[in-house]
């Protein structure tokens, strides 16, 4: 009776370990079972049942000595393995630095890449509730809004049976806060209800988190905060001035006390601030009005509750409040939106921050995978090469009895050491390249070992992935070679016709992915140029922007008759907002009309128009001076349209925001938002705001330094009891707006050109050994006359072919992710079809220049060196 038996490598990996005195009792049990379930399984399944019972039977007690395991020939293998590595590395120097190059490059970029996402990714995963805790939004006819009623909280959490807590953030714009003789202006706070630090991981570093917040006089600082006004003084129980809590009626000025401090907020954060005062500073009646949309408000909802149950009951009391129509009703829908995916996945109306893109983090992880996938095909292609002109070594060895198997280990195992080395690299790169990665992104990347040993992991996962994939199929070819075949012919000749289906592939593939990231960088460029250089139908250059308050506001006047004589400055004006910063929603109809249409309202003065540069198409600007309750609309193009129609505006009665005023003027539609977003609407009032909003001053370019210093004077003559007022440039405003976008231009532009040079690098590699094999042939055309434009046709044809095939996959694939990138903009370039051409021109170029080269260096050998062993 013949009895079934394992693999013998399986029973290898128990006689490596497994201790003399225990191998033929353990090793007989196993093969007896192994022979009796043998029968009842498939042949794979049971194998891997005696694999596993292998391990399974690892002890300590079990186990050779140390001395002995690693005395076990596969030890002294590797070592001579190693050797040989190295021996071959300094054999083929120029091959050996390619291949290590191209490693060091994909693994380093594609690791970047991961740490940035995974860095996007973790946004707000600091909260231990952040997969509970959701934000409450409005969506108006599928425009979703991100800050709701204040009232809408606390109604939810009385009202809906799924949510378990709430908490508000109100913002608390410009106002400045003072302790002794420290002052300063301060835009980073919230109001926020006491449940904010049971909701929310906030590290309380001083002071009772279950306290903190219930005085209606009290202020919890970050840690930065508290080190700006107290230095090392202990801040719990100091008062401090807040300029908002200064009481008109009475004449008194609060103070508010240090009741705690926390930690900074971590970067990765959409909702970052600088103190918190209590919500109950209002008083309940304020806090649960259902007017304004001005409140982000957050609820802590169990795993498996029916989100539409608390959706339903907030809609039902807002419609109601509302009164609206039934045709209104179903375009309204509540949003929750998880706390996690505001960072990413939420860009809507009244966002707090400037919110990342998931688009983009999609776009980096591909460009990154595409030249991981580059230096992978490379580093197979150069390898399969390289083996190829091993052929006699492996048949030497099969003739003295190695094994495929053997054959394969040793390929893999010098696959993996130059795998290893490579990532040993990576690390160290990543590690000194960490400062300027940090400076261009802006953001703290972790990218040393030490301060993110995650790094360690990826790595050894990615490289057992490029393990498997470019080493095993390598292994196989160059392990599968006869000797027979080897000797007779005499390990000069053996054909490329058993790989070259494969290797063609992976060179298309190759040619591909570099075509399509040429002509995206491209694109990107295009567009990025285009959005900065369009006229936006306004003057934002030489505009100084000074953020207004009421503690500025008071005084303003004075300070704009100081400006006034200053050699430079050309105009002042006053507005609630500016073009690049949120324009406030109202709506606005004709006067009788119950047809309202949702617009942009912008308050200013009578010189914002001059100020901007804005051209009337109709009209004329607001008066200097204007009568007692009258009021002035000036409508941009879109918005006279909406409400008119082909009618003529001018002198038309409006409504807007509760004011009745005659329409005197329409401005051509200019861009107040980014680029990404249509124009909308804008209705513009004529009314003086000096206690918020924005003060702009436009200046002459060549009176830059000289405003800033009449500014800086003004302010301490007229605000001597304030810090001095900051101020920022209009245009780099705008550039913030776009500040993503030119980073990812850099990006792309960067790992094209790395993209490109690694397709060069195999190219070139596979034309050295192309010229190789063929250099008799090229040495007997130089003899009989001929030239080396015809040798570089012959050597180049099949890889011309290849770049063919290459265009047919990889423009159309550019074209359809170009325009599927160009659809975040309204207004965007049109796809140009010469970068197209272009682009496959340059393929062609770099394929020909590489075959070129190394075409006339073997043409320059002797052809007697060549031939002489014919």
């Amino acid at each position: 009776m013949n009895r079934k038996s394992p693999p013998p490598w399986m029973d290898r990996i128990l006689e490596w370990y497994c201790s003399e005195q225990f191998i033929e009792e353990v090793q007989g049990d196993l093969h007896e079972w192994y022979d009796k379930i043998s029968g009842k399984a498939n042949s794979r399944m049971t194998n891997l049942k005696y694999l596993l019972a292998v391990f399974q039977y690892f002890s300590f007690f079990r186990t050779k000595p140390f001395q002995k395991l690693i005395s076990h020939p596969n030890y002294l293998s590797m070592k001579s393995i190693a050797l040989i590595t190295f021996r071959n590395f300094k054999k083929n120097k120029l091959s050996g630095i390619v291949r290590l190059t191209n490693l060091v490059l994909g693994i380093g970029i594609f690791l970047l890449s991961l740490i940035y996402i995974r860095y996007e990714l973790s946004y707000e995963a600091y909260h231990e509730k952040a997969d509970n805790i959701y934000r409450v939004g409005f969506a108006f006819e599928a425009s979703p809004w991100a800050a709701i009623p204040v009232g809408v909280g606390i109604f939810a959490l009385e009202n809906s049976p799924e949510v378990k807590n709430m908490t508000r953030f109100l913002r608390i714009w410009n106002t400045t806060i003072k302790y002794k003789d420290r002052q300063f202006y301060e835009t980073g706070g919230f109001m926020a209800d006491s449940s904010v630090f049971k909701m929310f991981s906030y590290h309380m570093l001083q002071g009772d988190p279950n306290t903190a917040l219930q005085e209606k006089m009290s202020i919890v600082l970050t840690q930065s905060m508290a080190q700006k006004y107290f230095g090392n003084e202990d801040p719990i129980g100091k008062m401090l001035t807040i300029s908002r809590d200064y009481d008109s009626e009475t004449g008194e000025q609060h103070t508010r006390m240090v009741t705690g401090v926390i930690q900074d907020i971590p970067e990765q954060s959409h909702l970052r601030f600088d103190f918190l005062l209590p919500a109950h500073t209002f008083d309940d009646d304020f806090l649960r009005q259902w007017r304004n949309f001005w409140v982000y408000t957050f609820l802590e909802i169990d795993d498996g509750a029916d989100f539409e149950i608390t959706k339903a009951i907030i809609k039902n009391k807002h419609v109601t409040l509302r009164n609206y129509d039934e045709d209104i009703i179903s375009k309204i829908d509540i949003l929750l939106t998880p706390l996690k995916k505001i960072h990413l996945y939420a860009n809507h109306e009244k966002e707090y921050a400037d919110n990342g893109n998931i688009y983009y983090v999609y776009i980096l992880f591909s460009i990154g995978l595409f030249i991981l996938i580059v230096s992978s095909i490379n580093f197979i292609n150069l390898t399969i090469i390289h083996g190829l002109d091993r052929a006699r070594e492996v048949g030497l060895r099969k003739t003295v009895g190695a094994s495929r198997y053997q054959l394969i280990l040793q390929f893999m195992s010098e696959n993996l050491i130059l795998l290893f080395i490579a990532g040993t690299l990576c690390l160290l790169l990543l590690g000194l390249l960490e400062p300027l990665f940090q400076q261009f992104s802006g953001l703290n990347l972790p990218l040393n070992v030490i301060n993110n040993p995650e790094i360690i992991i990826s790595l050894i996962v990615l490289l057992t992935i490029l393990e498997l994939v470019s080493g095993i199929y390598p292994a196989l070819v160059l392990s599968r070679f006869r000797p027979a075949d080897i000797i007779k012919t005499g390990g000069q000749s053996t054909p490329l016709k058993r790989v070259s289906i494969t290797r063609k592939a992976l060179i298309v593939m190759q040619f591909t992915i570099s075509l399509i990231l040429v002509i995206g960088s491209v694109i990107v460029y295009d567009q990025l140029n285009f959005i900065q250089n369009k006229d936006l139908g306004f003057e934002k250059d030489q505009i100084l922007l000074i953020e207004l308050n009421s503690s500025v506001g008071t005084s303003f006047e004075a300070f704009e008759n100081e400006l006034r004589g200053v050699p430079g400055i050309r105009s002042i004006s006053t507005s609630s907002s500016v073009p690049g910063y949120r324009i406030m929603m109202e709506g606005a109809k004709q006067l009788g009309s119950d047809e309202e249409i949702d617009t942009r309202l912008l308050f200013t003065d009578e010189t914002f128009m001059e100020t901007y540069d804005m051209n009337l198409v109709a009209g004329k600007s607001f008066k200097e001076q204007l009568p007692e309750g009258e009021t002035e609309f000036i409508l941009n193009e879109t918005a006279a349209r909406e409400l008119f129609g082909s009618d003529d505006p001018i002198n038309q009665p409006i409504v807007s925001s509760h004011d009745t005023g005659y329409v005197v003027g329409v401005v051509k539609d200019f861009n107040f938002k980014s680029l990404h977003s249509d124009i909308d609407p804008l209705t513009i009032q004529n009314r003086n705001l000096m206690n918020f909003g924005f003060a702009s001053i436009k200046f002459e370019a060549k009176a830059t330094s000289s405003v800033m210093q009449a500014i800086d004077k003004a302010s301490r003559k007229v605000y001597p009891n304030l810090p001095l007022l900051s101020y920022e440039f209009l245009d780099e405003r705008f550039e913030q707006l776009y500040l993503a976008e030119s980073k990812l231009k850099t990006i792309v532009w960067v790992f094209c050109v790395i993209t490109i040079l690694l397709t060069v690098s195999g190219i070139l590699g596979i034309a050295t050994y192309s010229a190789k094999k063929r250099a008799k042939e090229i040495a007997i055309r130089k003899v009989l006359g001929g030239n080396i434009a015809e040798m570089i046709t012959i050597l180049s044809k099949s890889f011309l072919y290849l770049l063919l095939v290459s265009l047919v996959i990889g423009l159309p694939g550019a074209f359809i992710l170009s325009d599927w990138w160009l659809q975040d903009f309204a207004y965007r370039i049109s796809i140009n079809p010469i970068i197209f051409v272009a682009s496959a021109l340059i393929m062609a170029v770099l394929i020909m220049l590489s075959f070129g080269f190394m075409t006339l260096k073997t043409a320059q050998t002797n052809p007697a060196e060549v031939l002489k062993s014919e």
